[in-house]
């Protein structure tokens, strides 16, 4: 497993899309979504998949910022700024995912 593995919680995700999606981007001015942003390897994924479709601009916004990012990336806005232990894990519920917004913070191998 590596940093920002999606797989930790939801063993089903794919973070695959064709190249027509981008599609309509040329000269956009985007905004990314994400919910944590930990070591920054899947939020600059995205961005570099999204700038080939030539944008105007590229902004990230981030529920939470652990601030350990190792990569050249960083968010524009950030919600909640949260220094943990590299092992613990943050879960962002969002509305109308999950029948209540809520961050939670669990270390695995503990009951949540």
């Amino acid at each position: 497993m590596t940093a920002d593995d999606l797989t930790l919680l939801h063993p089903d995700t794919r973070l695959e899309a064709p190249a027509s999606a981008r599609e309509g981007l040329r000269d956009q001015r985007l905004i990314v979504v994400d919910d944590v942003l930990y070591q920054g390897y899947s939020l600059l994924r995205v961005c570099e998949w999204l700038r080939a479709g030539q944008p105007a601009q590229v902004h990230a916004a981030v529920l939470v910022d652990r601030q350990r990012a190792c990569l050249p990336v960083r968010a524009d806005i950030v919600g909640l700024t949260l220094k943990i232990a590299p092992g613990d894990v943050i879960e962002c519920n969002v509305p109308p995912y999950e029948p209540e917004f809520a961050i939670d913070l669990w270390r695995p191998g503990q009951s949540r």
